[in-house]
């Protein structure tokens, strides 16, 4: 599982937000990925206000076959941060399951 776990978060962002709810949801989903990114080593997680009702996430996953970045805006956090783990999981699909065409020339 993880062996560093990092948070970066705007104090304007935090107002009103438990901090073990973010650590919880986070790792939630870290733990998702973990069933196709193998061993997962950092997630690093950054929320911060672009605007005045919008909160931004920028996700970054260490793990052992390579390191993953999701970012999302929303107008709650828990959107925010759920859209950037979903942005990686799409990410991860798109490139295993792209296709591959053989040069023959």
């Amino acid at each position: 599982m993880k062996n560093s776990y990092l948070m970066h978060i705007d104090e304007h962002t935090t107002l009103g937000i438990p901090l073990e709810d973010i650590s919880f949801l986070s790792s939630f989903k870290a733990n998702l990925l973990e069933e196709i990114l193998e061993e997962i080593a950092v997630v690093e997680v950054t929320l911060s206000n672009p605007g005045d009702n919008e909160v931004a996430a920028l996700i970054k996953i260490g793990a052992q076959n390579g390191e993953y970045t999701g970012y999302s805006v929303a107008v709650r956090w828990e959107t925010a941060i759920a859209k950037a783990f979903e942005s990686i999981r799409y990410h991860i699909d798109l490139i295993a399951n792209s296709p591959v065409k053989e040069n023959i020339n």
